[in-house]
């Protein structure tokens, strides 16, 4: 005996075909009359606190409606004051949409670099704005960037800066440090003295000291090197890296302290 065919599902059926996405069109029409389902942006913006009320209070909250998002991400915010031109939000950035320019004033010798932002590459993931030590550069709620030219979606230092003197709602400033964060450390044998992490540490923490200068054994002919090491002040250290990248001996690293 032949096996019986399944019987189909009303939905599936020739006539569900036709009367499902009809009842459905019908219902979302049905609720039009309550609630538009459409925003009519730029006039009507979720974002904007006195169309909230007026939505919430004729016909209930519809769906991201409601407290304005304090972790929205927009365009950036740079307080060029300040920067200490530690390089982390570029180091930080997965898309490499950041690069540090130098910005005017400062010290000739050591010219101060901000960060400028190419918002045709940016995917607003906020690692530069969490990564920042002096919380200078965050993320605003400002999020209208349409322009016809490529060249103007390049935000300058300066032009950040604006965005900051203009007050726009900012994301909350990160500052806290993780308990178990690593520290920098110095691998003595190796170092010459040569103050160049010092000399290019943004926030000035490093002071080299002067250490004992070990007296020779006979037919020992000790190295050539400044007789001096660098100690690392933890509570100004931003953990930028820059003095272990500029160290010609590499024998300064990352670890914990005993």
């Amino acid at each position: 005996m032949a096996a019986s065919k399944p019987e189909k599902r009303p939905e599936e059926r020739p006539t569900g075909l036709v009367w499902k996405p009809l009842t459905t069109a019908a219902r979302q029409f049905a609720k039009s009359f309550v609630r538009p389902s459409t925003i009519l942006y730029p006039y009507e913006r979720l974002e904007d606190p006195k169309f909230r009320e007026k939505v919430a209070v004729e016909s209930g909250r519809p769906i991201g409606v409601g407290e304005i998002w304090d972790n929205y991400r927009g365009v950036h915010a740079l307080n060029i004051a300040t920067c200490i031109s530690c390089n982390l939000c570029a180091f930080s950035c997965p898309d490499l949409c950041i690069d540090m320019v130098t910005v005017p004033g400062g010290d000739p010798k050591h010219p101060k670099k901000c960060p400028q932002i190419d918002y045709g590459k940016c995917s607003y993931c906020g690692f530069c704005s969490d990564a920042c030590p002096e919380g200078c550069l965050t993320m605003t709620t400002h999020y209208e960037l349409s322009t016809p030219k490529r060249s103007e979606m390049v935000y300058s230092p300066q032009r950040l800066f604006e965005n900051y003197q203009h007050k726009l709602p900012m994301n909350p400033i990160r500052l806290a440090r993780p308990a178990n964060e690593d520290a920098i450390l110095l691998d003595a044998p190796l170092c010459i003295g040569c103050n160049a992490c010092a000399r290019d540490c943004p926030t000035n923490c490093i002071t080299m000291l002067d250490v004992a200068k070990p007296t020779a054994k006979p037919g020992e002919k000790l190295p050539r090197r400044i007789w001096k090491e660098p100690v690392v002040n933890d509570s100004d250290c931003v953990r930028c890296g820059t003095c272990i990248s500029v160290c010609p001996k590499e024998c300064l690293f990352w670890g914990t302290h005993k």
